[in-house]
């Protein structure tokens, strides 16, 4: 059996978005022949947990756990000490290419140690956090093995990176065009995000970058209950410009124009939201929206059984016409309506192909307002359907999606 060192940063019991991409990947490439091993962080800090999901990890996998320097634990410090601004100089001036470099020597010394112990075929490494793959540029350098370089985001192509014209900028400029150029594939997760990188890298590039999206490893649930709410669920997280204002504006409207409505309606929204959006939410829909931190993807699905429909958001960005959120796959195993407010591009073609999607005609307050009540009216006369595209819903899989990994790697 073929081996390989996969270098992943988020794998469990860290349960933030990015570790299923990668536990799912060791969980199902055994039975195509190839033996993982995961060399990953040993950390406390992290806004998900769940020991729940180390039971998904098949027990012939080796896992490497790494300790970091926290930086973070500064943070901490400054913020009592009332000058936060001081952590913020120090992660701009000295955490190149981010907080995570902490975790660089130890993890590379580690991997480093199990390179001379046993012998590997590829090396696979993922980012965020870039860090991975700085370690996993040096050990195939150093030892000759193939490697591929999986961007789940963007990093220096991502619209909110703010070093563009300064020296760190210029250095990790030249860090991540050696990272394209050296690896032996790399991998993104949408065709976008593939576009962007080969109008970027032109040269570097050429037929070495392959699409594999992220995906979903449950079974479709067929259950659904039927209450006398109209409950829209959205799971995931809002901070920063990734935030649903215009939906909640049009919601707001919606309530105080429509006793009917707004004897109905409730919005819960499941994950990490930052306290200015929360707030915000609080203020215009008072008595129609309720809260939950992390939940483990079982309890989810309670709640997901008593939506009516689930809620997607994209902000009206040219940025985001390559972005996918992984809870689109997720969506696409719940048998429910989404009602989306995306722009057009990547994630509005697969919903829109999948069947499951709703989307106002425009990306504005009125549209949104009448695509709402339009699915309000649809529910309240038992006429609110969808109709699945189960074959092209399926190929997301994580088992069909490692396959695809499998095909890189023997390429």
């Amino acid at each position: 059996m073929k081996k390989v060192l996969f270098i992943t940063y988020h794998f469990p019991p860290i349960a933030s978005g990015g570790v299923f991409r990668s536990l799912h990947f060791v969980k199902y490439i055994p039975q195509f022949g190839w033996q993982p091993t995961v060399l990953t962080v040993d950390t406390k800090l992290s806004w998900a947990f769940d020991k729940k999901l180390l039971n998904e990890i098949p027990q012939s996998v080796k896992v490497i756990r790494v300790k970091q320097f926290e930086w973070f634990y500064f943070h901490i410090i400054f913020s009592k000490l009332h000058i936060p601004e001081l952590y913020e100089f120090i992660k701009e001036k000295f955490l190149s290419p981010d907080s995570k470099i902490g975790w660089y020597k130890s993890a590379l010394k580690k991997a480093q140690k199990e390179l001379k112990l046993e012998k590997y075929d590829m090396i696979f490494s993922t980012s965020p956090t870039i860090v991975s793959h700085m370690i996993a540029l040096k050990l195939s350098e150093e030892y000759e093995i193939p490697w591929t370089a999986d961007f789940r985001d963007f990093w220096r192509l991502h619209k909110n990176y703010n070093f563009h014209g300064t020296n760190r900028g210029q250095k990790e400029e030249i860090l991540e065009e050696k990272i394209i150029k050296n690896c032996t594939n790399l991998i993104v997760v949408s065709d976008g995000m593939k576009k962007s990188f080969n109008e970027k890298y032109t040269t570097i590039t050429n037929n070495k970058i392959n699409v594999i999206t992220n995906g979903f490893d449950r079974e479709f649930l067929k259950k659904n209950n039927i209450t006398n709410t109209f409950q829209i669920t959205y799971t995931g997280s809002f901070y920063g410009e990734y935030n649903p204002k215009i939906f909640i504006e049009s919601m707001q409207k919606i309530i105080e124009n429509n006793p009917e409505f707004a004897e109905k309606v409730i919005v819960k929204f499941i994950g990490n939201i930052s306290d200015e959006i929360k707030t915000n939410i609080k203020t215009k829909l008072p008595n129609h929206s309720e809260f939950s931190s992390f939940m483990n993807p079982n309890d989810i699905k309670l709640h997901i059984e008593n939506s009516t429909i689930l809620f997607l958001f994209l902000p009206n960005d040219s940025h985001y016409q390559s972005y996918i959120p992984a809870k689109l796959f997720d969506y696409m195993t719940y048998s429910k309506p989404v009602l989306a407010i995306i722009p057009k591009g990547d994630c509005y073609d697969i919903l829109s192909k999948s069947g499951l999607g709703y989307f106002p005609y425009e990306y504005s307050e009125k549209a949104i307002s009448e695509k709402l009540l339009e699915m309000f009216e649809m529910w309240k006369n038992d006429a609110l359907t969808i109709t699945p595209n189960l074959k092209y819903i399926k190929q997301f899989h994580r088992e069909k999606l490692t396959k695809k990994l499998v095909e890189v790697f023997e390429s």
